[in-house]
């Protein structure tokens, strides 16, 4: 009785250990070995957000896994695949889409998650990605509003600039500095078109904050919709009855694309115009689309050609010598964020990754994303990582410390791609180019917001020139 006893007590006691072999620490079985790498995201290959995702993360990530056809972890070369599924710019196909490739990721099937077309998107993501214990590792959309959720969200990774991250500022205290240096008695006023959702909100809520340090009146707002063929219209009326000084456009492309032709046929021409997104795209300044209208004509750009900070200005000559995406299709805004972060992500995959004695590889989304919020990267943008602010944004300066921004990215915190890694936050299209644009000594280590990798390629032009009819 006893040596069955025993004989019993093993065998529960392998069955217990073949059972957790595999286990993914939630008590489901952990993700098969797979021969390749694959790279998911939910996207808007259709609908209105299509302009974004067609000229900001396609073209960009195509280059990307041309260049990087392979990841090579413990000594063996996968491939690297991307697996899209289009969401029609929906948000609840976004959701479901990302349920299907969390799903896909704990089965081994798909690897990584990127994040969504939008800032909407990308925050309604963000609790699905830490509710399912993967690592989201955004490229479009913006983060503002999740700054007192960042305790929130223990996966999320984000990349890109956007409008306290550090775009509102630069452009608040930049157009504050030129039109006083044009005319130090008028006062400077300004009108804000915003897309009505997450996006949008964001701009306004932070231009109002910004404009205000800087003394800049706002003569009113306007809330642009999706769908709506009235609002570009409406929002340069309004502008134009206001006689504001600058116009901004914080929306959509199916907007911004067409403001300035609309605001010349309407007989306003305001001293700045800044667009977002869509006046970053090389294609806003092509003859089809603004053509000379774009001079003067103010967006969102992290970096050009002539940007001499690590390797991005060789970057951004590569997107625009490459015959498939070209200078209509180069993004002056995002490119340089999204191919830092991808270089992150390789690293972090090839440091953790197994390739399970032969078997094929796996990544702990644990593992993957302690690496990230814990080590500094070189990338196209120089020393690259990402932080979190360890204090509420200061209601006298409106900008943090270097001390204030935590790194390593505390546990259970979300990170952002430090703002003082960006090479430049505000262009400006000059001669059918987009130019770095800042106020003086931005860049050089003592601007108020320390700003010190910011590099300007060209004095802004102020007011900006007429239409040309």
């Amino acid at each position: 009785m006893k040596n069955k006893i025993l004989f019993i007590s093993v065998a529960v006691v392998l069955a217990l250990s073949v059972g957790l072999i595999g286990c993914d620490g939630g008590g489901g079985v952990g993700p098969t070995p797979s021969s390749k790498i694959v790279l998911a995201a939910s996207v808007s290959e259709t609908g209105p957000l299509a302009d974004v995702h067609n000229l900001a993360k396609k073209p960009m990530l195509d280059k990307w896994l041309t260049v990087n056809p392979t990841m090579t972890v413990e000594g063996v070369a996968y491939p690297v695949e991307k697996d899209y599924l289009d969401d029609g710019s929906v948000l609840s196909n976004m959701l479901d889409n990302t349920d299907t490739i969390i799903d896909a990721i704990h089965a081994g099937t798909n690897h990584f998650l990127l994040g969504p077309t939008c800032t909407a998107f990308l925050e309604a993501q963000a609790p699905k990605a830490t509710t399912g214990k993967v690592v989201q590792m955004t490229m479009e959309g913006g983060a503002t509003s999740l700054f007192t959720r960042l305790q929130d969200y223990k996966y999320s990774f984000i990349s890109l600039s956007f409008s306290n991250w550090f775009e509102i500022p630069v452009f608040a205290k930049l157009i504050k500095e030129a039109h006083t240096a044009w005319n130090a008695t008028d006062p400077c006023t300004a009108y804000i078109g915003y897309q009505n959702d997450d996006h949008g909100l964001e701009y306004l809520g932070e231009a109002t904050k910004y404009f205000g340090k800087e003394g800049i009146a706002i003569d009113g707002s306007y809330a642009m919709t999706s769908g709506d063929t009235g609002a570009n219209a409406a929002l340069i009326n309004a502008a134009k009855a206001a006689g504001s000084d600058i116009l901004c456009a914080f929306a959509y492309p199916e907007h911004v694309f067409g403001t300035a032709a609309v605001a010349e046929a309407l007989g306003y021409n305001p001293k700045a115009m800044i667009i977002g997104p869509g006046g970053n795209f090389g294609v806003y300044g092509a003859p089809f689309m603004a053509g000379a209208d774009a001079e003067g004509v103010m967006c969102f750009a992290v970096a050009n050609n002539k940007t001499t900070t690590g390797t991005v200005g060789a970057l951004m000559l590569s997107l625009e010598s490459d015959p498939s995406i070209g200078f209509f299709n180069t993004d002056y805004w995002g490119a340089p964020c999204y191919w830092a972060s991808l270089q992150m992500l390789q690293e972090a995959a090839e440091e953790v990754g197994s390739d399970n004695a032969g078997a094929g590889f796996t990544v702990d989304q644990d593992a993957l994303r302690d690496y990230l919020r814990t080590e500094k990267f070189t990338t196209v943008l120089g020393e690259t990582w990402y932080v979190t602010p360890s204090v509420a944004l200061n209601s006298t300066t409106y900008s943090w410390t270097d001390a204030q921004l935590q790194w390593p990215v505390p546990v259970g915190y979300a990170g952002l791609l430090n703002y003082k890694c960006h090479t430049g936050e505000i262009g400006q299209w000059q001669s059918g180019y987009i130019e770095i644009v800042g106020y003086a000594g931005i860049g050089g280590g003592g601007d108020e917001y320390e700003l010190t990798n910011y590099e300007v390629t060209a004095s802004i032009v102020y007011p900006k020139p007429a239409w040309t009819p």
